[in-house]
């Protein structure tokens, strides 16, 4: 999966852009079985398959919907569209949690206190942390990430580094002999020179 564009809601009007950063285009390969999926669901549901452009999931249609006597009001879909992020929630992303029995952000409601539920935001950082724990570079899960800097990655997500990705053990090799031992030429240096070119 390539991030290479953005599109927002500016005056109304929908406006494609590039994301914020260049980090943030970016490529975020995709598990055998969930690009099976896409896949499946983009050649037998979506109404555009042939569209790239196409928005992936349907929106809903503005300007209000109907509601037929005895039944909840409905806003028609919209395929011609992105879904507005401050629809998504409500739209699709809360049915998802709740069909998969997920907690779902509610207020407070006669006498029950409000609860906090899976935030779209928890996906991502999701992601990071099982990619950590399963032994994939910070470097890379950065990269996917998109961050700004590998840092942030460090700082944010350091803690689900297994111990053994960073090698916890201490292998320091053992010096060569003292050089009253051993001819110094035959000694290789075990510098690493921090300052001026690299030689050797």
């Amino acid at each position: 999966m390539n991030v290479r564009r953005t599109k927002d809601r500016k005056g109304g009007q929908w406006v494609a852009s590039t994301p914020k950063s260049k980090r943030s285009r970016r490529s975020v390969p995709l598990p055998p079985w969930i690009a099976a999926r896409m896949h499946s669901y983009i050649e037998n549901e979506h109404p555009r398959p042939g569209e790239p452009t196409a928005p992936l999931w349907r929106s809903r249609k503005n300007g209000g919907g109907y509601r037929t006597a005895g039944e909840r009001y409905a806003v028609p879909h919209d395929w011609s569209q992105p879904v507005a992020m401050g629809t998504f929630y409500e739209t699709i992303f809360k049915p998802a949690l709740a069909a998969m029995g997920l907690p779902v952000s509610a207020p407070a409601h006669d006498g029950q206190p409000a609860t906090r539920g899976v935030r779209l935001h928890d996906l991502r950082r999701s992601m990071a942390v099982m990619q950590l724990t399963a032994g994939t570079h910070f470097m890379q899960v950065s990269k996917w990430l998109g961050h700004s800097t590998f840092t942030l990655t460090l700082n944010t997500y350091g803690d689900w580094i297994p111990e053994e990705d960073g090698g916890a053990a201490n292998v320091l090799p053992e010096p060569p002999a003292p050089a009253n031992l051993v001819p110094a030429e035959s000694v290789p240096s075990n510098v690493v020179q921090m300052f001026g070119r690299r030689s050797g």
